[in-house]
């Protein structure tokens, strides 16, 4: 399990969030490109885990706002990229012209992770 689960896709996702959170864990919800609603879903998990469920968005903040979060997520993130204590979850690395196809890939969710496009030499 995780600790924490950052989705912007939404409905979709709800029921494995809540199944791959450990004890204690967060949910953050940034977007919902997936819907809204979400049926037939059971909220025991969020009882028995003692799951914390959290909406945001940047959209309406101001522009200040973002920069200054910008600048806070990069001096704390940046030297744990650096250490190796965090590493970035990348699903499939296509050619940069195989776009179209990474595309298809993405809008047909088979990715759980990032999609890279490979630019120059490899």
């Amino acid at each position: 399990g995780v600790d924490v689960v950052l989705d912007f896709i939404g409905a979709p996702n709800l029921p494995r969030n809540l199944e791959v959170l450990r004890p204690d864990g967060r949910l953050v919800l940034l977007a919902l490109m997936g819907g809204a609603q979400a049926e037939r879903l059971s909220l025991g998990p969020v009882l028995s885990k003692r799951l914390q469920i959290l909406g945001s968005t940047l959209r309406p903040r101001p522009l200040a706002y973002k920069i200054e979060l910008t600048q806070a997520l990069y001096r704390f993130a940046w030297p744990l990229f650096e250490q190796g204590q965090l590493k970035p979850v990348v699903d499939t690395v296509f050619d940069w012209e195989d776009a179209a196809e990474a595309h298809r890939y993405l809008e047909a969710h088979r990715n759980v992770g990032k999609i890279l496009l490979r630019v120059g030499a490899a």
